[in-house]
C-alpha cells in the first residue's frame, strides 16, 4: 500500500494530485487543517493535509476489477459539484448518460451511511476514461448536514481574523520604518544625532524625534548647510517643539467656569492641586470658592480637604453617591466656583471607571480636569485617557514635575490626544506651586537651559 500526503489550498487542488499519482483506485484516508507559508511567522495561511493512499496488490486489483459493476457511474455536472464542496443545500441532479443496451443487475442492499464523527466523505474512486479525466467524472458526496458544514469549514478559504491581520500589517510596516529611519539617521550631522538622543533621553518616541529632525536637516540641506553646528540647529527644534506644545497649550480657569470635576489614578496629587487652584482663584481673581469630595474611600481624605477648606474659609460638602451630587451642588450654589474631588481608583478596572463617569455629571458650566502625573510612563497615561468617553475630558493637570527630568511625556501626549494642557504643578506647598502650562518652559526641559 502506498501512503501519501498532500498539502492543497483547496479539496478539488487534492483530488487532481491524487487521481494522477495514485490512480484511481485511491482512497482518502483522513483530511486535516493546517498552517502554512507567511513570513517571520506572519501571514501563514490555512492549508489542507489530505492524506491519500492505493493498494498496489494485483490479486486484489484483479478483484476490484472483477467486482466492479459493468454500468458506467453517474456523471455529476461540474457545477453541482462545486456546490457540494461549497456546503449549499440544494441536491445535485445526478445525469445519466443513455445506453442502448440496459443489462440486468441484481439490486443492491442498501447502504449503509457512515456516522458522520467518524467519516467526513466518502470513499473516492475514478472512473477510467478514454479521454483526458476531467473534474465532471468524479464527486465527493458529504455524507450528513454536519459532514457538509465540516468539508465547508476545510475547503473555503479562510483569510483569519481581520484585527489580527490588521495588526500584523501595522507591526511589519512600524519594523520596516523604524529600519528605514535607523538607517537615515546614520547619516545625520554630529549635531543633529546629539540633539535627537537628548530628546530621546527625556522620553521622546524615536518616530516623533524623526519627524521633528528631518524637515530641519532638509531645509539646511536646501541652503547648501550639509553639516549645521548644534547652535544653529537647536533654535529651529526648540521653535518645532514649542509649535507642537502651544497646539495643546490653554488657559486656566476663565469667569464661565462654575464646576470642576477632578479625576485622575491613585497617589497624583488630586486633593493637593485642588487647594492650590482654589487659593488661586480666591487670591488673584476674587472668587468665593466651595469644595465638594467624594473621596470616602482613602483613609483620612475627607479631613485633607476639609483641613483646606478651613484654612481658606470655603464650605465643604461630601457625597457618597451620584444621586448625592445635586444636593451638594444646591448646597453651593452661592459660590463662584465649585471644586470637586474624587477618588483615586484603578482605571484598568473598568467598574471603578464606571463609578466615577457616574459623578462627573455634565451640569451647566461644569469641566473634567484630568491629574496625571510627570513620572508615569507615556503608555500609562494614554491608556488612561482612554478609559474616558471621548470628549469627556477637558483638559489636563500635570503633577510632580519636580519629581522628575524626563518630559519626553507631555510632547508624545500632542501626538496622541487633542485634550488641551492648562497647568504644572512642581511641589506641595499651598498655593505657590502651581503655573499655567507654559511650552517655552518645557521647551528648556527639554533642550536644556540655553535655548535661544
Amino acid at each position: 500500500m502506498r501512503v501519501k500526503k498532500y498539502v492543497v489550498a483547496t479539496m478539488p487542488e487534492a483530488m487532481s494530485q491524487i487521481r494522477q499519482e495514485l490512480g484511481k483506485d485511491a482512497v482518502i484516508i483522513s483530511t486535516k487543517e493546517i498552517k502554512a507559508g507567511g513570513f517571520l511567522g506572519m501571514f501563514n495561511k490555512k492549508m489542507i493535509e489530505v492524506t491519500a493512499a492505493v493498494d498496489d496488490a494485483p490479486v486484489q486489483k484483479a478483484a476490484r476489477d472483477a467486482a466492479a459493476p459493468a454500468m458506467k457511474p453517474p456523471v455529476v455536472p461540474i457545477s453541482h459539484a462545486r456546490s457540494a464542496y461549497s456546503g449549499k443545500s440544494e441536491t445535485a441532479a445526478v445525469v445519466e448518460k443513455p445506453a442502448a443496451v440496459q443489462p440486468a443487475v441484481k439490486p443492491a442492499a442498501a447502504p449503509v451511511e457512515p456516522h458522520p464523527e467518524s467519516m467526513s466523505m466518502e470513499k473516492v474512486r475514478f472512473q477510467s476514461t478514454s479521454k483526458p479525466v476531467s473534474d465532471e467524472d468524479f464527486l465527493i458526496a458529504p455524507t450528513s448536514r454536519a459532514a457538509a458544514k465540516e468539508e465547508e469549514r476545510l475547503i473555503k478559504p479562510d483569510l483569519g481574523n481581520d484585527d489580527e491581520w490588521k495588526h500584523e500589517l501595522r507591526e511589519v510596516k512600524a519594523m520596516v520604518k523604524s529600519m528605514m529611519m535607523l538607517n537615515e539617521q546614520d547619516s545625520w550631522p554630529a549635531a543633529a544625532k546629539t540633539l535627537a538622543q537628548r530628546l530621546k533621553n527625556q522620553g521622546v518616541r524615536a518616530d516623533l524625534v524623526y519627524q521633528i529632525m528631518t524637515p530641519i536637516l532638509t531645509m539646511f540641506r536646501k541652503e547648501g548647510i550639509d553639516d549645521p553646528t548644534h547652535a544653529q540647529l537647536k533654535s529651529p527644534v526648540a521653535e518645532e517643539i514649542r509649535k507642537r506644545l502651544h497646539r495643546n497649550r490653554k488657559l486656566g480657569l476663565t469667569i464661565d467656569t462654575k464646576i470642576v470635576y477632578f479625576a485622575g489614578p491613585t497617589g497624583v496629587g488630586k486633593t493637593t492641586t485642588i487647594a492650590k487652584l482654589a487659593a488661586d482663584q480666591m487670591f488673584h481673581h476674587q472668587r468665593n470658592v466651595g469644595f465638594i469630595t467624594s473621596d470616602t474611600y482613602r483613609i483620612a481624605a475627607v479631613e485633607q480637604l476639609r483641613t483646606y477648606a478651613s484654612i481658606l474659609n470655603a464650605p465643604l460638602e461630601v457625597v457618597t453617591s451620584p444621586n448625592d451630587l445635586q444636593r451638594a451642588v444646591n448646597a453651593l450654589q452661592d459660590r463662584d466656583l465649585i471644586l470637586m474631588d474624587t477618588a483615586g481608583r484603578n482605571y484598568r478596572n473598568p467598574l471603578h471607571v464606571n463609578e466615577l463617569n457616574s459623578l462627573l455629571k455634565p451640569l451647566p458650566g461644569s469641566e473634567v480636569f484630568l491629574v496625571l502625573s510627570l513620572t508615569s510612563k507615556t503608555d500609562d497615561m494614554v491608556s488612561i485617557i482612554k478609559q474616558f468617553p471621548e470628549g469627556s475630558i477637558d483638559r489636563i493637570v500635570f503633577t510632580k514635575s519636580d519629581e522628575t527630568d524626563s518630559f519626553g511625556t507631555i510632547l508624545n501626549l500632542t501626538e496622541m490626544t487633542n485634550i488641551p494642557f492648562s497647568y504644572v504643578t512642581f511641589g506641595q506647598n499651598v498655593p505657590d506651586d502651581i503655573q499655567s502650562f507654559e511650552p517655552s518652559e518645557m521647551v528648556k526641559h527639554l533642550l536644556g537651559e540655553q535655548v535661544s
